[in-house]
């Protein structure tokens, strides 16, 4: 499962008292440099500081700039940039699983869609729906049903390419676009997937039995679709195999 950073971790990092005393040390340094003019043009008794004086103070004066202003400030800055891209990221993954979520997935998806639309090359979504979730939790608690959650993930982890698409998109709903498949690959992923989820069972020790019911299409680049009309396809062949099972109203 994928180590998931808070958000919180950073505001200790990020303090603002960094920048107001990357602050202070700069009016300190400016302070210097006016009192510095100031002598010279006592001391010469002319409004004109010689141009090579000025030169050699600046040359003189930049790596003190550089140490106690530009550097400082400028690596504070990539923290705050780092940071953001990281908040942005998790705004987009699933706590539980290290997966996206279902705003994750269907930002990927849509581009994946346009990818499959320009190159003419087919995708295949899975809809795929935990079954029994509500037992599992009645009868091992929200750990119990955490855990199967988990262990279906790894299951599609382990069954699908690390080039394709999975997202937790609901509490025991699960999306996965996988790239460049074919039609006649069908059949052969689903029972791929049937089988490791049936080893995963046995091996787990959760002392529950995993089942997923499964919505498959094929998307043809052909004939266009939005991600919405795929997911609706896709859920509505998952109900079917669900309800062939009698494990609807036990979702309800």
């Amino acid at each position: 499962m994928m180590n998931i950073l808070k958000p919180d971790n950073f505001k200790k990092e990020h303090s603002p008292f960094k920048l107001l005393l990357i602050l202070i040390l700069s009016i300190l340094i400016c302070e210097l440099v006016i009192k510095y003019l100031f002598m010279r043009l006592s001391a010469s008794g002319s409004p004109n500081i010689p141009f090579i004086d000025s030169v050699m103070f600046i040359i003189m004066l930049s790596p003190v700039l550089y140490l106690f202003f530009y550097r400082p400030l400028a690596m504070q800055f990539d923290k705050l940039k780092k940071a953001e891209i990281i908040q942005r990221e998790l705004a987009l993954i699933d706590e539980l699983t290290g997966l996206y979520n279902r705003r994750g997935f269907l930002s990927y998806a849509s581009h994946l869609l346009k990818l499959s639309n320009r190159t003419q090359r087919g995708l295949m979504l899975i809809y795929a729906d935990l079954d029994g979730l509500k037992q599992i939790n009645d009868d091992f608690g929200h750990e119990g049903g955490d855990k199967a959650i988990i262990c279906v993930t790894k299951v599609l982890q382990e069954t699908f390419r690390s080039s394709d698409v999975i997202g937790r998109i609901g509490g025991d709903e699960f999306a996965i676009f996988a790239l460049e498949a074919k039609v006649e690959s069908l059949d052969m992923l689903r029972n791929r997937l049937k089988e490791n989820l049936k080893l995963a069972s046995h091996n787990s020790d959760s002392k529950c039995k995993l089942a997923l019911s499964l919505g498959i299409i094929y998307y043809n680049p052909e004939k266009p679709q939005t991600i919405e009309e795929l997911l609706n396809r896709a859920d509505a062949l998952m109900y079917e195999e669900k309800g062939s099972k009698g494990t609807i109203s036990s979702q309800k």
